[in-house]
């Protein structure tokens, strides 16, 4: 029974969170800066396997793509907008935006909601 229960655990540790429509592609994230090496750490944290240089003759890819954006104006909210496209045929594979706001206040909490929004079907 302890078995049992062990591997069952273990199993729940393992399973990842990658949508089925992004399994099998490797996640390319080329920048260095704070943001992408957090939206680094929480995908490879939920599964994705991630990699920072193109490789020829690998497995599918799509480069993650971020940007903000907000309507000109006072007082309007800035978006962490999200893209994941395949690398070889420029089709947008997942896609997602995250407002800029307080309960966002850190790049490592913006990875995480990242992440959960790209996740979603």
């Amino acid at each position: 029974m302890r078995i049992l229960l062990a591997v069952l655990v273990l199993a729940g540790c393992g399973a990842s969170r990658v949508p089925a429509n992004l399994r099998g592609y490797d996640v390319l994230i080329e920048g260095a800066d704070e943001q992408s090496v957090a939206l680094a750490t929480a995908m490879k944290q939920a599964g994705y396997h991630v990699k920072t240089k193109v490789k020829g003759g690998s497995h599918p890819t799509a480069a993650l793509i971020h940007f903000t954006f907000s309507e000109p104006g006072r007082d309007q909210t800035v978006w962490l907008h999200l893209r994941l496209a395949d690398t070889r045929s420029g089709v947008i594979v997942a896609a997602g935006m995250i407002p800029l706001d307080s309960t966002v206040p850190t790049p490592r909490a913006r990875a995480v909601a990242a992440v959960e929004v790209l996740a979603r079907p």
